[in-house]
């Protein structure tokens, strides 16, 4: 983090005339255009390998078809989130205000927060955060543009989110771009911009999103839970895993057991986040929803809803782990004079075949020549000080593969309505 506030000091200084950053991308959004067809359905449950050996090549209608999923937009709030989870519109108000009691008397407001809900407090910090200006808010950030008086606006839950969102503006917000020509002739910028959209890196987006969430969520005693770096996001089709692009985090809920969460224990997962890097889904000659990108795009949506309800459906069941029982994770990886007998053996086998290999050529067992290449085969045969790395070394360490599991979370459908069949 602090890094980062370096980083952003030396950008500070240079807010005069600047050589031109690349020309802004274009602001671009997927508007998928899917309708389910039970047909295609039916194809895809038949050739299941046929179908996604073809999504190699080409995705098309059909294959997106095939899912048999049906979208909805326009969706209102209370659909995604129930009616008495949402605040009142008088929440948005100063709680510390005094407010009038039945005496008549004068009375600050106090929090009326219940187990795993935010009080009015404790949604009135965040939000009212959150409804700052954005300028502001960047002017705000230490090591920013502010010298040594305090900022326009006082940071604090949402600080480490306003770091991350100038962090995007950066390559993002065109509102303050000047081009003009130097007495050189060459195009000079001024602005907040210090490259293109398509030129951010794809952290800066992920870590932006997620300190918005961990704001949203940490009041209902809720965490951001990261995946495993070695597992980032493989979706089980049968015996068949396939990679989802981008990095699918998880809102997890804070064990009610204390033990285990001081331990760092999460259940869940609840909310799936995922972010990709597309920055553009369509060319000027495709029509909205026909881009091959949006198609593409469609496939990761669908494959991370697909992994956080594989992840939820772990609940009350253990990791299947089949290489246990397998010889070649307990039995030692050998080389040739490490075979059964040892080197006592190996040797034996050697001159044997040495006295054999002189009888045919009518020479002495024990002649010089042969005895050399006696010594060299014995050598041979002796294992080598080779430094191993990576893959290799956990071939000769015969290491099981890495469980997809994560360690601190145990799985749970939180949210399921009791007696359902399906997890929706």
């Amino acid at each position: 983090m602090f890094g980062n506030l370096a980083a952003l000091s030396a950008k500070a200084a240079d807010t005069g005339p600047r050589p031109a950053p690349a020309r802004p991308t274009p602001l671009q959004f997927p508007q998928y255009q899917v309708h389910g067809d039970v047909s295609a359905a039916q194809w895809f449950a038949r050739d299941f390998n046929r179908f996604f050996r073809e999504l190699e090549k080409v995705v098309l209608p059909l294959h997106i078809e095939g899912l048999n999923i049906t979208l909805l937009g326009e969706v209102p709030l209370d659909r995604l989130v129930p009616e008495e989870y949402l605040p009142p519109e008088t929440w948005f108000e100063d709680p510390s205000a005094p407010t009038q009691s039945s005496s008549g008397k004068q009375s600050p407001a106090k929090s009326n927060a219940q187990k795993g809900r935010p009080g009015h407090k404790e949604f009135y910090v965040p939000a009212r955060e959150l409804r700052y200006q954005s300028d502001d808010c960047f002017d705000s950030i230490p090591g920013k543009f502010r010298g040594k008086g305090p900022g326009p606006v006082k940071l604090s839950h949402a600080s480490k989110f306003y770091q991350n969102l100038l962090s995007m503006a950066e390559f993002w917000d065109t509102s303050k771009d000047d081009y003009t020509t130097g007495g050189d002739g060459k195009e000079l910028y001024t602005g907040r911009r210090y490259g293109a959209g398509h030129e951010m890196p794809p952290h800066y987006r992920e870590e932006t999103v997620i300190a918005f969430v961990e704001l949203c969520v940490w009041p209902f005693q809720c965490h951001i839970q990261m995946p495993k770096s070695s597992v980032k996001g493989n979706l089980r089709f049968h015996d068949r895993y396939f990679p989802i692009q981008g990095i699918l985090s998880a809102v997890c809920r804070a064990s009610a057991d204390r033990s285990k969460a001081r331990r760092g224990i999460l259940e869940g997962p609840l909310v799936g986040i995922h972010c990709r890097n597309t920055t553009e889904f369509r060319h000027a000659s495709d029509s909205v929803g026909e881009g091959s990108a949006e198609h593409y795009d469609f496939l990761f949506e669908v494959g991370a809803a697909m992994l956080l309800a594989q992840k939820r459906a772990r609940e009350g069941k253990k990791e299947e782990q089949p290489w246990k029982e397998q010889y070649w994770n307990s039995a030692k990886r050998r080389h040739l004079g490490e075979l059964p007998g040892g080197r006592q053996d190996f040797e034996t086998n050697c001159r044997a075949k040495a006295e054999i290999l002189a009888a045919k050529e009518g020479a002495e067992p024990m002649d010089g020549v042969l005895m050399g290449q006696l010594d060299r085969a014995i050598k041979k045969g002796q294992p080598k000080k080779t430094k191993y790395v990576g893959s290799r070394l956990a071939y000769w360490n015969t290491k099981p593969p890495e469980s997809s599991w994560e360690p601190k979370l145990e799985y749970r459908m939180i949210g399921k309505e009791p007696g359902a069949d399906a997890d929706n």
